[in-house]
């Protein structure tokens, strides 16, 4: 354990395997269209453990994640350097620890982009958790669950030099 009798340091405790596989893919369509999607499957296992878990998954690793996000830029006209896009972001269920006692349920988020870039300077205003789902990041058993990030609102002023 990472306590206890060895308090302030860390223990290794057994071994764990991951397999999957990731695919992304990115597309330039016509007309200033673009997007940009993911996948990912993990299959993880605990494959030896001092503390009784082998067999379960690891605590926070979801076997699926799956992500697309489009964008449009404008081109030409008095839009010119203009771009937004928006996303959604699934991340599928995992477990709080090792124990498997308690999952961690599955969400899905929105997010969104507005930009805007003339010569060296450039705005940006990105916006994850855009409609302020509420969700659980972490369940742990007989912890209770942690609540995950907000709506964020950020917005940046770059300059090239």
């Amino acid at each position: 354990d990472s306590f206890g009798a060895h308090n302030g340091f860390w223990v290794q405790s057994g071994e764990v395997r991951h397999r999957g596989l990731e695919l992304e893919a990115n597309v330039d369509l016509t007309g200033g269209f673009s997007a940009v999607a993911g996948y990912s499957y993990i299959d993880a296992e605990i494959t030896s453990s001092n503390d009784g878990d082998e067999g379960n998954r690891p605590a926070l690793v979801p076997e699926h994640e799956a992500s697309l996000w489009a964008n449009y830029a404008f081109r030409s006209g008095r839009l010119d350097g203009l771009s937004m896009g928006a996303g959604v972001r699934y991340v599928g269920s995992s477990y709080g620890d090792s124990t498997n006692a308690r999952e961690t349920p599955a969400h899905t988020l929105v997010d969104a982009a507005l930009r805007y870039r003339r010569g060296a300077v450039e705005g940006a205003l990105n916006v994850t958790n855009l409609f302020d789902k509420e969700y659980y990041a972490i369940c742990r058993a007989g912890g209770g669950c942690g609540i995950g990030d907000e709506r964020e609102i950020q917005l940046t002023v770059s300059f090239d030099f």
